[in-house]
């Protein structure tokens, strides 16, 4: 057929005539050739369904999807209750007696999850480095999350794509058994709950320990919501450039937890996370040192024309090389952390180029940072905001 074989390989099919009338149109029109091509196959109804229930559902059900994901994740759902319980008290009370007695349930998880996985962004993609390391099940890791993004953005996305993300058959992309660490909460949270289920936990020492004795690896976001505060498209530059922060300067427990429990650290970055949403790049450093001090991001963010809707969904999940943080002993962990902080970034200029960010700076930054916008300039200048001490 055209397409499939060289142009000289080509069959055709010639129009065949008889001897005395070919020779009464010799003088006419030629012979007529036309390629050959295979007989139609005839479209079962059964194909026709299955195709207008294609087309209906991408036109008519994934964008309602696509938004209930992003802004449920975020949140939105607060701004809606208040309006259904003075609209409709009892209606809204019993929605969510319902949602309370079957939300712990997995075939409730598992629907949810496969519905708003089918809304998810698509052009989320996997890349794994270290693929020799993961393959070994018997070796145990810490894993880490980078960047933060205002809550896991461009993670969230690779997990709703996987249904099995947190069943027995490991996390997406890995092969293994994981378990997020971060807050107990996120068991009872509308879509996070749907996505982690039961492999969700607090991020003290103690239940990190407990995922490693069970035989799962626990994933971490060491930037915290201090790091959410540096999430903004607003550091990006038009032609490639600009900076991505990562708030790890002063952060050493994970590491120090690592070295104690003679485990290696497989960093995990999300590339483009930072650009999903928007929030002023005002006051960032105060922002971060408050949050820290709240357990809540202070992140006012915005997405498309002012929702939540990401200003970009084409993130790329790369799985780096895991820090060998098990050669190191307690009194090395000042090494071991800048170690660390040279391995991210390493790795992070070395994909940088491939995932859309060609340009971009990798920023550490901590507790000390400045901030030089034009209100904390102002504040400073009236007395209101103390210059960070320089160490």
């Amino acid at each position: 057929t055209w397409g499939l074989k060289p142009f000289w390989s080509q069959q055709f099919r010639f129009k065949r005539v008889s001897s005395g009338r070919a020779a009464s149109m010799s003088h006419a029109v030629p012979a007529v050739v036309t390629p050959w091509s295979p007989p139609a196959r005839p479209v079962s109804p059964n194909g026709r369904a299955a195709a207008v229930a294609r087309v209906l559902g991408e036109t008519l059900l994934r964008p309602p999807l696509y938004w209930a994901f992003h802004s449920w994740r975020l949140f939105g759902y607060l701004l809606i209750l208040p309006i259904g319980f003075w609209l409709r008290p009892r209606c809204t009370t019993c929605a969510l007696c319902a949602y309370v007695a079957v939300h712990r349930q997995r075939f409730w998880q598992r629907w949810v999850h496969r519905a708003l996985g089918y809304g998810a962004s698509r052009r989320t993609r996997l890349v794994n480095c270290a693929t020799e390391e993961l393959g070994d099940p018997s070796r145990r890791f810490l894993i880490t999350v980078h960047p933060h993004g205002v809550l896991a953005d461009g993670w969230h996305s690779a997990i709703a794509n996987h249904l099995e993300s947190f069943d027995q058959d490991g996390a997406a992309g890995l092969g293994r058994q994981c378990a997020l660490c971060l807050a107990p909460i996120v068991k009872h949270i509308p879509v996070h709950q749907e996505m982690y289920r039961d492999r969700c936990s607090s991020a003290d020492v103690k239940s990190i320990v407990s995922w490693w004795q069970t035989g799962c690896d626990p994933i971490i976001l060491p930037g915290g919501f201090s790091e959410s505060c540096f999430a903004s498209s607003a550091d990006r530059r038009k032609g490639g450039g600009g900076k991505e922060y990562a708030y790890l300067k002063d952060r050493k427990g994970f590491i120090k937890l690592a070295i104690q429990h003679n485990k290696d650290i497989l960093p995990i970055y999300a590339f483009k996370t930072s650009w999903m949403y928007y929030q002023p790049p005002v006051l960032r450093g105060l922002r971060a040192r408050v949050s820290q001090r709240i357990f809540v991001g202070v992140v006012p963010f915005f997405g498309f024309l002012g929702t939540s809707m990401p200003l970009t969904d084409k993130t790329t999940i790369v799985f780096f090389p895991p820090f060998l943080a098990s050669k190191y002993k307690l009194d090395q962990l000042d090494e071991a952390h800048a170690s660390f902080l040279a391995h991210l970034k390493e790795n992070f200029d070395a994909h940088k180029a491939n995932c859309g960010m060609r340009g971009v700076e990798l920023v550490f930054v901590g507790k000390d940072y400045e901030d030089e916008d034009c209100v904390a300039r102002a504040l400073r200048r009236i007395g209101l905001l103390r210059p960070r001490s320089k160490p």
